[in-house]
Order: C-alpha cells, then sequence, then structure tokens
C-alpha cells in the first residue's frame, strides 16, 4: 500500500493540496467525525476547514487532557494514554477509519533505489525496529541505497520507558544514544569513522553527528538541536532541516523514511513541507509491520489512531500556512 499523500520531485502545492482535500473528505472519515457530534463542514476554503477540523479534534488530544490533569512528561507519554471506554462499534469505525486514513497498512517500499533511507528517531523499541526495518529493507527487498541516516535528538530517555529500551541499549541518556544502539545491534560493532558534536548546558541546543560504514554504504547519525530551545526539545522538522545542513543534500532526491505504521501519514506530510515543497525531493514513508510492536502496551490503541489522525491535520494546517 502506497503512501496517503504522494510527493514526487515534480509535483506541486496544488498536488498536495488536492490530496488533503482527498483526505479530510474521506467518507470513512466523515463518518468518524459525524459519530463524535461533528457536523458537515460548511467552510470552502481549505485552510478554514483544516482549522475547524483542528479544533474539533481537541476532543481527541488524550495527551493533552493527561497534561491538564498535572501528569509529569513521562505520564503524559504516547504509551500511557488513558482508555476512554470506547465500545465494540466505536472501535471498529476509529480502526476503519485509521486503515483508510493511511495509519495501517504502508510498509513496502515502492521503488528498488533511493539516494536515502531516513530512520526516524522514537521512544522505547522504536529506534531499534526502525533501524532493524530499514537494513531489512535493503537486504530482502533488494532495494538499492547510497545512505541510512538515523535521526534522532537529544531528549532525555524517561524512566517510563526504560523497561523497552533497556533490553538494547541498557543505561541510554539520550534518544541519539537509543538510535547509536539500535545501530550497533543491527548493523554490529562498526568502526566509526567521524564524530562532531556540540554541547550545550541546555540539551535542547546541543547536537551528535557521527559516520560510520557498514553493509557497503554510508551510515550518519544525527541528533539535530531545537529552533526553540527555550521552549521545546528538537522535533520532526527540525531533524530534516539539520539533515539538510549537515549533509549539504542536493535538490531532488529520492528520500524513503521509515517509520511506525501510525504516525505514516503525519511524518510523510512533515517531510514534504520541510523536504518537499522546498527542495523537490521524491518522498515515501513506510512503517515496520505492526505485529513488531505487538507486545508493547499503549501504541496500537483506538486513542492512540484519534490522538494521530489529529497530528495529521496539524501538520496540514502548518502545510497550508506556509505555502498554501
Amino acid at each position: 500500500m502506497g503512501n496517503t499523500f504522494q510527493f514526487h520531485e515534480d509535483s506541486s502545492v496544488g498536488s498536495i493540496t488536492r490530496q488533503i482535500e482527498d483526505w479530510i473528505s474521506e467518507p470513512d472519515f466523515v463518518a468518524l467525525l459525524s459519530s463524535f457530534g461533528k457536523a458537515e463542514i460548511k467552510e470552502k476554503l481549505l485552510r478554514n476547514r483544516i482549522s475547524e477540523l483542528i479544533e474539533f479534534s481537541s476532543i481527541w488530544d488524550f495527551r493533552g487532557r493527561q497534561k491538564k490533569k498535572g501528569s509529569n512528561n513521562a505520564e503524559n507519554a504516547r504509551w500511557t494514554v488513558e482508555d476512554y471506554g470506547f465500545n465494540r462499534q466505536q472501535i471498529e469505525k476509529i480502526m476503519v477509519t485509521a486503515e483508510k486514513l493511511g495509519l495501517l497498512g504502508c510498509f513496502m517500499p515502492l521503488k528498488k533505489r533511493y539516494d536515502y533511507i531516513l530512520v526516524l528517531g522514537g521512544a522505547r523499541m522504536s529506534c531499534l525496529f526502525r533501524m532493524k526495518y530499514a537494513k531489512q529493507i535493503c537486504e530482502q527487498f533488494g532495494v538499492k541505497v547510497k545512505s541510512i541516516i538515523g535521526l534522532a535528538g537529544m531528549r532525555e530517555v524517561m524512566d517510563s520507558e526504560r523497561e523497552a529500551t533497556d533490553t538494547y541499549a541498557l543505561g541510554a541518556k539520550t534518544e541519539f544514544d537509543l538510535m547509536r544502539s539500535a545501530f550497533t545491534h543491527v548493523f554490529g560493532e562498526i568502526e566509526l569513522r567521524e564524530k562532531e558534536e556540540s554541547v550545550n548546558p541546555n540539551l535542547n541546543l546541543s547536537w551528535q553527528k557521527e559516520t560510520y560504514y557498514a553493509a557497503n554504504m554510508d551510515v550518519v547519525l544525527l541528533a539535530a538541536p531545537s529552533s526553540e530551545p527555550e521552549r521545546r526539545r528538537a522535533n520532526t522538522s527540525d531533524t530534516f532541516s539539520f539533515f539538510m545542513e549537515q549533509l549539504q543534500v542536493e535538490e531532488k532526491r529520492s528520500i524513503l523514511l521509515v517509520t511506525s505504521q501510525i504516525y505514516v501519514p503525519y511524518q510523510q506530510l512533515e517531510a514534504i513541507r520541510m523536504l518537499g515543497v522546498p527542495y523537490q525531493h521524491s518522498l515515501e514513508t513506510i512503517g515496520y509491520p505492526n505485529e513488531w510492536s505487538a507486545k508493547l502496551h499503549g501504541l496500537q490503541k483506538p486513542e492512540n489512531y484519534l490522538q494521530e489522525i489529529r497530528s495529521v491535520l496539524q501538520s496540514a494546517g502548518r502545510l497550508l500556512e506556509q505555502y498554501g
């Protein structure tokens, strides 16, 4: 199954806005909105329709609700989102919609050759599973790539994820440590060729870069600084910008992003906003097989899918504000 949001080097802003229009017009999504009390949107301007949906989708901001209750950051993680007691019919409607919207089932690469595979960082087992799948794509599916890039940040590993991360990155302090451990776990102990870093008392300003040679290609691990270090840690868009800056990437490259299936539409849209429109890269995002994380609590619940549908709407809003 291909990406919900297609973007090639000859794609235009108009092509992605039409796809966003189609995404929010998906009948199952419209029915889902109706089941939560959202009346038909009468706004004709797409930007206004997305704004209205973002506002409405605050009812699906389960992490935000927990934060308002006074939870700390660890308790506010995706995997600790509370169950909200959806009945069987509601759960079926949510999951069917999630699949129609591309949050399920997008796991096979469409091409046999890419310039870069970007392995996106994350919490708990994400770095390991995504790096493992990047290697599997190359070896089992015969995909050729010039470089694999691990994109992470310098956020601190939370106590609530230690049970998972200690299985492959014992004692890791940061997400970058998780990415490095995932790389060595998957590729073996490979000699470090080059290392650069900038350490700052404000961890949000710190960054790291490590270059290896493995499986006949360059593997570069990057931890990006935040573009708003006083407010937050590095986010997905920061890692994309850091990738372009550090590797001095030319325009019109072919890029495959590897993440978790639930985040595919959101991270594809963010990639289009940061890498596709300004640099005309051909972009494709896939997720590792869902069964790999079947035993991990709290990432495949109906609440998680509703939360990430909201994330897609927010990303669409940013893209339209910037280019629409």
